[in-house]
């Protein structure tokens, strides 16, 4: 199934009979629900409208996500457009109103929506092979679940909603408290780990497995501290045998190696005009850079800062020696992995990277039309990251940080002692997601907000700390931090109560 063929079909917008606003709670009727969902075929074509939703810019494709709010809050990526809606994420402002908060919580609650109504309508229908319908049902929980996590991790409780609504539903709708929703998403990916395969024949690889549902629960246990469970379902996924490290850090990310061993999830993409592909090269590639090298545009949207640079170890030389910095970055006269005759000037015009610096982890060659490149969600780097911090934390530290060298033997760094402290090991696997996984889901705002390590990194790190205001800023000292609910959700339900310190 390459790329799952990821058509919405008249079914993902028709059938399933959700708007964009669903999120906000808006009477949607099912306008054609007796026309689908009479044999399986019909529920597979359900099924795709539900991956559909995860191409959304606002949802699963290192845009909003990963690079407007995880790195660049962080301060390890600079957004180079400067509009008013990334400066107010940027500066921590985080008003009600911003619109990529807005967005993100909205597409969450369409992806639930459609979700919702394949797992309902499949749970009713007689007809068909029950293993069948149990792995639809499965994948379609596997997602639902992945919107709550980030439901749940930016906002906190919200609105947990498992059934599908209709104009007759009650949608003044109250939010639930923090650890319902986890124990929703808990529920949901133990039940999908049940009945999805370890792997998908090639005709449908990049579906949702047994393994993405341990990987997710590994990151649920991880955010809640429960460490102990962390270990468990890691060891479970260790088991299976299916994930790996891959040797070369670049050929993860490679359109050409796609659904790799160390993908455990991702977004599938496929190159063309329709809207099956993305804009991450567009995004990527230096604005003014030659067509030869870019393709149909480049707007150099987010790069890496040079104080993200200057935090990789150097040799006594001074040169930098990770060679995940040499896989997918460029600066001052260095030449493209992938496009070696393309060599950033030694003085990089500023309209190209205002920290001279450009990412190539997903621009890889020109792109006429929209990009193929998948967008990792969960890698098993992330999984031994993971588990290496829930050792630490159950006093199995020496053990712990044979998972963090792991990582960094790949990058060719020198390995830790084992004699290190718990401390100090806590500090490396935080270091190792800083290099190992910038512009993605994980490694950024996300993780440090959970344990704590949000502000005393940006005081550490970003060079604008001062500007940034924090005294005066309350919600900054909450733990976690949560983002507002959006003014635009509250303004269709009524029953939303707004996190501390925040206005509708």
């Amino acid at each position: 199934m390459k790329k799952l063929k990821l058509i919405a079909l008249l079914l993902a917008g028709v059938t399933v009979g959700c708007s964009d606003s669903f999120l906000s709670l808006k009477p949607t009727d099912i306008v054609i629900e007796e026309e689908f969902f009479k044999n399986t075929s019909d529920a597979e074509a359900a099924l795709l409208g539900v991956y559909s939703t995860l191409q959304r810019e606002e949802t699963f494709s290192n845009v909003r996500d990963a690079a407007d709010i995880e790195w660049a809050i962080s301060g390890d990526m600079y957004e180079m457009d400067g509009s008013a809606n990334r400066i107010e994420l940027h500066s921590l402002t985080l008003p009600s109103t911003n619109t990529i908060l807005r967005d993100v919580y909205t597409a969450a609650y369409n992806g639930i929506a459609r979700a919702n109504l394949v797992i309902k309508k499949v749970q009713d229908m007689g007809e068909g092979d029950q293993g069948v319908k149990d792995r639809i049902i499965g994948q379609a929980k596997f997602i639902r679940a992945l919107y709550y996590y980030r439901l749940v991790t930016y906002f906190g409780g919200v609105p947990l909603i498992l059934d599908p609504l209709n104009a007759n539903s009650e949608l003044q709708i109250p939010r639930a408290k923090v650890e319902d929703v986890w124990k929703s998403i808990e529920n949901d990916l133990i039940s999908a780990n049940e009945v999805l395969p370890k792997s998908w024949d090639p005709a449908n690889v990049g579906k949702a497995t047994s393994g993405s549902c341990k990987a997710l629960l590994n990151k649920s246990y991880l955010w809640q501290g429960k460490y102990g469970d962390v270990v468990k379902i890691t060891e479970a996924l260790f088991t299976e045998g299916v994930y790996g490290l891959l040797t070369d850090y670049r050929s993860i990310f490679l359109e050409t190696n796609e659904n790799n061993k160390e993908i455990l999830f991702s977004t599938q993409f496929r190159e063309g005009t329709d809207a099956e592909g993305n804009n991450i090269v567009k995004r990527t590639a230096p604005r003014g850079a030659p067509a030869e090298f870019t393709g149909g545009a480049a707007w150099s949207n987010f790069v890496p800062q040079q104080h993200w640079v200057d935090g990789h170890e150097k040799d006594a030389q001074g040169k930098i020696k990770d060679k995940r910095y040499w896989s997918t970055i460029i600066g001052p006269g260095e030449a493209h992995q992938n496009m070696p005759t393309f060599v950033m000037p030694a003085s990089v015009p500023a309209g190209w990277s205002k920290s001279g610096y450009i990412m190539t982890k997903y621009w890889q060659k020109p792109t006429l039309n929209n990009s193929g490149v998948n967008m990792p969600i969960i890698r098993y780097a992330e999984i031994l990251l993971n588990y290496a911090e829930a050792l630490n934390e159950t006093n199995q530290t020496s053990k712990a940080i044979d998972y963090i060298n792991e990582i960094r033997e790949r990058a060719g760094l020198s390995l830790l002692a084992n004699s290190l402290g718990k401390d100090a090991t806590l500090d490396a696997v935080f270091q190792e997601r800083r290099m190992e996984f910038i512009w993605e889901p994980s490694g950024g705002f996300s993780d440090l907000n959970r344990r704590g390590r949000f502000l005393e990194f940006i005081k550490k790190e970003r060079p604008n700390y001062a500007d940034l205001n924090v005294d005066q800023k309350p919600w900054l000292n909450t733990q976690p931090i949560l983002f507002p609910i959006p003014r635009d959700a509250w303004d269709r339900n009524k029953a939303l109560e707004q996190n501390p310190h925040y206005t509708f």
